[in-house]
């Protein structure tokens, strides 16, 4: 099984995103982002919800058994340079993909209840 951290490098790599721009958005030192994701240092909770809110994907998927098959499955990439995205572009994405997940778990919801 993959370690927060790891997965967390996963999903950066995925999306294109830099160390530096990850940490700019989360407020940290790019240093720290690499020792969360080479294990080094663990990953507080607070860090996870916010980049499960930029990469689009539940919180769970930090602690799966199966992250290659999940990771692999996200349809929403960017199509364009993510390391041209500044601290308020990356905002917006976070943004537009807590809406989409909350949308997605609306959905879900209805299709249990109906």
């Amino acid at each position: 099984m993959m370690n927060e951290g790891a997965i967390m490098k996963r999903l950066r790599e995925k999306f294109g995103y830099s160390q530096d721009a990850v940490a700019g958005l989360l407020g940290l030192k790019r240093e720290l982002i690499s020792y969360y994701e080479t294990g080094a240092r663990e990953v507080p909770l607070e860090i996870l919800e916010k980049l499960s809110d930029l990469f689009g994907v539940d919180l769970e998927i930090f602690f799966s058994d199966n992250v290659e098959e999940t990771i692999s499955e996200l349809a929403f990439a960017e199509a364009f340079r993510a390391d041209d995205l500044d601290k308020k572009d990356l905002e917006g994405i976070i943004a537009f993909r807590r809406i989409i997940k909350n949308y997605q778990r609306i959905l879900n919801l209805e299709k249990k209840d109906a």
